[in-house]
C-alpha cells in the first residue's frame, strides 16, 4: 500500500475512545470528511474503487503494518492507535479474545450472538456532550469502546442507562449499512450527530441524514423504582472494575477463581440460560420491577423465535438467534446480568449447581444441540462446565492461559 502523508493536524485520543469516534473527531479537526481521513490513514484498501468504505473488521483489530501506517498518518504512537481497537480488551473481556472466538472473516461480525456490538454502539448523551475541556467543547466527548460491550449497560458517572437508538430516526447508534461510518462524505456533521437517514417527514420525503444531536437526548428509560436503579448502577460499577485495565486478574465463578476474561464468557453463558429458561430464575431478580422487565423480554423472544422458525421452515423447534443474542434493552440487560453475577459469584459450588442445572435443563428442552454447544463455548471455565455437567470432575488444574491477540499482530 502506498504510504500517504500524515494529516496536517494531529489529535490526542480520548480515554476509552473507539476508532470510529476518533476518526470522526480527527476529520472535523482537519476540516475534511471522514472518508478522506480514512484514506489518509490507510484504512481503505481500494479508495478509488470504493471510496469511504472501511471494513467494520478494523474496529476490532488490524494487522501490524496497517496499524503502524495509521498511527503515523494520525500522528499517534502505535500504542495510542492500538488502544482505539477492541482486541486489546480481550485480556479482560474474553469474548473479544482471538483465542476463544477467532475473528476469521468480516462475515462473522454479522452474527447476532457475538456479544460484541460492531455494527452499532450504545451511548451516554452526557458523555458525548463532553467534560467542558477545550478539546471536548469543540468536538464532543468520546464514543467509548466499552459501549460496544453488552455487559456495559449504564453510565455510573452520570447515573443513567445507556441509549441504543437515535430517538429521532429510531436507527441504532452509529449504524452504517456499508463500511464503518454512515455518510462518510459529509464534512459538516458533528461527531455527536446521528449520521443515519432521517425518518420520512409529513410529505413522505426522507432527508439524506438525520442529524439529531445525540448529546442532547433525554434520559433513557429508567426503572420505575429507586431500588432498581440503585441495583443496576451498583452492578455496573462492579463490572466496570473487572473490565478496567488495572482490575483484579481473577474472580470467582462457581466457587473457583478464574481469569477475568473467562468470567465474562461464563457470564454470557449463564445470562443466555437465564433468559432461555425463564421464569426459572425469577426469584433471584434484584427487584420485582427488574423481574417484570425480564419477563417481557423472555415472552417477546419466544414469540420471535417461533415466528422465525416458521418463516425459515427449520426443523428446530425454536429459532436459535432470538435465544442467543444479547438484550437490546439496557434495563433488561442489567436485570439479567444481575442474576447471572449473583449465581456465578456464589462461593458454594454446590449451591451454584443446584441453581444452574434447572436453567440448563430447561434450555436443553428448547434445543439440546445448541445449548450443549453453548455450555462448551471456547473459553468457558472448567468450573462452570463441571456445574453444568458437561465436564467431569478432576483434580484442580490451572485455568488455561488467556491469549489476547492472534498471530496477525505478532
Amino acid at each position: 500500500m502506498t504510504q500517504r502523508r500524515p494529516l496536517p493536524r494531529g489529535l490526542d485520543p480520548l480515554d476509552d475512545e473507539t476508532l470510529i469516534g476518533f476518526l470522526l473527531r480527527l476529520a472535523r479537526h482537519n476540516g475534511t470528511t471522514p472518508d478522506q481521513a480514512a484514506v489518509r490513514l490507510g484504512l481503505t484498501d481500494d479508495p478509488e474503487e470504493s471510496p469511504g468504505i472501511v471494513s467494520p473488521w478494523l474496529l476490532v483489530d488490524m494487522d501490524k503494518p496497517r496499524l503502524v501506517r495509521a498511527a503515523r498518518a494520525a500522528q499517534l504512537t502505535v500504542a495510542e492507535a492500538d488502544k482505539l481497537l477492541l482486541a486489546p480488551m480481550g485480556h479482560r473481556y474474553g469474548l473479544v479474545s482471538r483465542r476463544y472466538r477467532p475473528w476469521t472473516s468480516p462475515r462473522q461480525l454479522d452474527r447476532p450472538n457475538r456479544w460484541i456490538l460492531v455494527r452499532t454502539s450504545q451511548y451516554c448523551p452526557s458523555c458525548l456532550a463532553g467534560d467542558g475541556s477545550p478539546q471536548e467543547a469543540l468536538n464532543g466527548g468520546a464514543w467509548r469502546r466499552s459501549w460496544r460491550l453488552p455487559v456495559v449497560f449504564a453510565c455510573v458517572r452520570h447515573r443513567q442507562l445507556l441509549h441504543r437508538v437515535c430517538p429521532a430516526c429510531r436507527t441504532p447508534g452509529q449504524f452504517a449499512r456499508a463500511g464503518l461510518i454512515a455518510r462518510p462524505g459529509m464534512e459538516e456533521l458533528h461527531p455527536a450527530q446521528c449520521r443515519s437517514p432521517s425518518a420520512p417527514g409529513s410529505g413522505g420525503v426522507r432527508l439524506s441524514v438525520c442529524g439529531a444531536d445525540l448529546s442532547r437526548v433525554g434520559p433513557a428509560r429508567i426503572p420505575e423504582d429507586a431500588d432498581s436503579l440503585k441495583a443496576l448502577l451498583a452492578l455496573q460499577g462492579r463490572l466496570d472494575e473487572l473490565l478496567a485495565t488495572n482490575g483484579p486478574p481473577s474472580v470467582g465463578s462457581c466457587g473457583r477463581l478464574v481469569p477475568v476474561a473467562q468470567y465474562f464468557i461464563d457470564l454470557r453463558v449463564v445470562a443466555t440460560l437465564i433468559l432461555a429458561s425463564w421464569p426459572e430464575a425469577s426469584r433471584f431478580a434484584a427487584t420485582p420491577a427488574l423481574a417484570q422487565a425480564i419477563e417481557r423480554e423472555a415472552v417477546q423472544r419466544m414469540r420471535d423465535s417461533r415466528r422465525r422458525t416458521r418463516r425459515g421452515g427449520s426443523k428446530s423447534p425454536y429459532g436459535i438467534n432470538s435465544l442467543l443474542s444479547p438484550m437490546e434493552s439496557a434495563l433488561t440487560m442489567g436485570a439479567v446480568l444481575g442474576i447471572a453475577v449473583s449465581v456465578l459469584e456464589a462461593r458454594d459450588k454446590n449451591w451454584s449447581e443446584r441453581v444452574l442445572r434447572p436453567f440448563y435443563d430447561a434450555a436443553l428442552a428448547l434445543n439440546r444441540d445448541t445449548f450443549r454447544r453453548l455450555a462448551r463455548l471456547p473459553g468457558t471455565s472448567l468450573a462452570l462446565q463441571q456445574v453444568l455437567g458437561v465436564a467431569k470432575e478432576t483434580a484442580d488444574t490451572p485455568s488455561p492461559e488467556i491469549y489476547v491477540r492472534g498471530p496477525r499482530n505478532g
